[in-house]
Formats: structure tokens, sequence, C-alpha cells
């Protein structure tokens, strides 16, 4: 009778140490994500805003939580897939009853994924899909902390005109993102620099060589070849532009637009390809963050031994802003979430974020994503010591060519 006695009483005992007045003690506030955890997605990637977002969730719960209640998040893999995505968020909504929902690493599937979010009016924030598309749906329950092509299109167009470029070539993946972004470029060009001849070819990011589409510029190289393409497709474009000799050399540039620069497996993948190449960056080290941003990337730092890169800061940002909408609407009903995020006023890792509420591509987006081009000069250079070259107003050092 002792025995069974004590059965009985444990979880009352164990109950009572952890205390019915803390956030630990209450129902937990679920929170989906979801992101490519398996091929053909970047994994890289979204490893990285995976660890953004559980820093959030740790330093919210650490403050006691949201609502008086700890924040969890249910992971989902959409394989980078948009049936996949699709259906990983069905299962978020309907088997995990989640409220809200933060993640998203590929456009194409972000633009699935919003027809869901917008059929069962479940407010989402997109961490990491940049197709002008996404946001022109005008869907009231999706909002965007991640870059949106308009706003890189911008800044490599600008860098271009920059380098005094004659003669571009864009190779793009054959996605939403992709073959978006290149068409924004050439219609940035298009105004700042119409004498400038741009061309972009479509290539499938499943493909493991793409030897032939790179080989017709091998004679006659252009002034600037732009890459548009996720990992591992990204990294091998990268490494055969240099293989055959059409960049980066002393007549050509190598621009990638994907931010691939700032992944952690960037030089075990492309070693000396990756010298002299210049990259858009939406974090540099030498760039300013907030006081949240700096604690992120020392807590980063010391659980890794690593920098943090923009992904780590986007997802965190993602989940923040999330957070913070649950708190101020002071409930986790649809309509209440997506009026509080759209007053979202609040200081993120890397400036104040709200949101834009002009339609189109900027629609719920928040515009002001920092940015700069870099260039690595050095194998296996730190993302530190890679040398920042534009905008001028925040370049620590100049261009180099090969």
């Amino acid at each position: 009778m002792r025995v069974r006695t004590w059965v009985v009483l444990l979880p009352v005992i164990v109950l009572s140490l952890l205390g019915t007045g803390s956030a630990t003690a209450q129902n937990p506030i679920v929170i989906g994500s979801f992101g490519p955890f398996s091929p053909p997605g970047s994994i890289a990637q979204w490893s990285e805003a995976v660890e953004g977002i559980k820093l959030a969730v740790e330093m919210l719960n650490e403050r006691g939580g949201v609502l008086g209640r700890p924040v969890r998040v249910q992971f989902e893999d959409s394989a980078g897939i948009p049936e996949r995505g699709r259906a990983a968020v069905e299962r978020l909504i309907v088997q995990h009853k989640v409220p809200a929902i933060v993640g998203g690493n590929h456009s194409s599937v972000c633009l699935a994924v919003t027809e869901v979010v917008h059929a069962r009016r479940i407010p989402f924030i997109n961490v990491n899909c940049w197709a002008n598309a996404i946001r022109e749906k005008g869907y009231p329950e999706v909002f965007n902390t991640a870059v949106v092509n308009a706003r890189i299109a911008v800044a490599g167009a600008y860098f271009i005109r920059y380098l005094g470029a004659k003669t571009v070539v864009a190779f793009a993946e054959n996605t939403d993102f992709g073959i978006g972004l290149a068409q924004a470029l050439g219609s940035r060009l298009k105004t700042i620099a119409p004498e400038l001849r741009y061309t972009y070819t479509v290539l499938d990011r499943e493909a493991k060589d793409f030897a032939p589409a790179i080989l017709g510029f091998a004679q006659r190289p252009p002034d600037v070849v732009v890459t548009i393409m996720d990992p591992p497709a990204g990294y091998i474009i990268i490494n055969q532009l240099r293989e055959f000799g059409v960049a980066p050399t002393s007549r050509t540039w190598l621009l990638d637009l994907d931010a691939l620069a700032e992944l952690p497996d960037f030089w075990d993948n492309v070693e000396e390809a990756g010298r002299f190449l210049t990259g858009i960056a939406l974090f540099h080290p030498a760039m300013k963050l907030t006081d949240l941003g700096q604690s992120v990337r020392e807590r980063h730092k010391k659980r890794t031994g690593r920098e943090a890169s923009r992904l780590v800061f986007q997802g965190f940002d993602a989940m923040w802003v999330m957070a913070d909408a649950i708190r101020r609407a002071g409930s986790l009903e649809a309509g209440a979430l997506i009026k509080a995020l759209r007053a979202t006023n609040l200081v993120g890792t890397r400036g104040p974020i709200s949101f834009s509420l002009e339609r189109g591509p900027f629609f719920q987006q928040w515009v002001e994503v920092p940015f700069a081009i870099i260039q690595f000069t050095e194998v296996k250079q730190p993302l530190e010591r890679s040398t920042i070259v534009f905008p001028a107003a925040q370049a620590t050092g100049t261009l180099r060519r090969p």
C-alpha cells in the first residue's frame, strides 16, 4: 500500500515543486514552424534559421514566457518542396492546433503555404522567402521579416552600376525566388543603367552539372556574372565558374545575390572558388546591431563557437515579433493577432521593425532590412575579415580583382 500511495502522490509532489504560479506550470503556447530538414531543400540555410528561432524561445521563456505561459515550437519538414510544405502546414494547423506559424525557406514553398494560412486564417511570419509574389498577394495573414527580392534587386543593380559594367549574365534557379529576382534585377538595371546589356539563364536547382550553360560564356565572358541559386546548386555553380575560367577573373566579377557567403558551410563547399567573390550580405560583423542583436550574437557564438549568420537573426526576429504580437493582443485569436502584427513597432536584432501596409511587393514587409556587398580576398577568410565594398558609407576597404 505504501508503494501505491507514492505512485499516486508523485505527480502532485512534482507539480508542487514546479510551482503552480510559474510559467513552466502552465500549458505552453505552441507556435508552428516549417522548413527544409531534408533534401532537396537548403538544409544549411534552414538549420541556421532554426538556431535563431530556438534562441528566441529560450530568451522568451527566461523572461517568463508570453501571457504567463511558456513558448514551445513544433517543427515540420518541408524538404524544400511546395507540396511537402503545404502538407507540413496543414499538420501544424489541424493536428497540432497551432495559433500562428513562423518559418519558410524557399519562395515556392511559401507561395503554396500562403494559400493554406489564408484559407484557414492563421497568422504567418515568413523567415526566409524572398519572392515579391508572396507579398503581392496581399493576404492579411502573411507578414515578412525576411528580405524581399525587390530590395535585393536594388542593391545588386546599384552595385553593378558602381562596377561600371556593360554586360551582365545571371544564372538563376528555376524557382519563384530565382526567376523573380533575376527579372527584378533586370527591371532595375533597365531603369538605372539602360545602356547595359543584361541576360539571365534559368537552371534546375536539383542539377549537379551546369557546364553546358557556363561554357557558352567561356570564350566571351561578360563583365559581371550573377548567381541566384540556393545551396547545394549555388555552391556547384560557383565552383564550375572558376573551373572553366569564367569568373571571378581579372576581366569578370562574380556577384552572388543569394547571401551564400554568410553560411557556415560556405568555405567547406567552395574553397578556392570563393576567393574574390563579391556577394550580398544581410549581416556582417562590422554592421551595427541593436543591444538585443548583440545579445543574440554572443549567445550564438558561445553555443556554437562561430559567428552568427543573417539567418540566425532572421529566425530570431520572426519569433520575437510573433511573441510580441501575442503579448499585445492578449489573445491567440487570429483577428486580434493580425491586428497586433500590423501595428508592430519593435526593436529587433538589426533595427526597429514595423510593417509597410502599402500594396505591392512591400505589403506587410519590414522594408528597412540592412544589407551590404562584401568581398572575400583569401580562401577560408572568416566573415568578420571580409571587406565591405558597397555602399560607400559602410565600406571597410576597396574592391580587388584576381
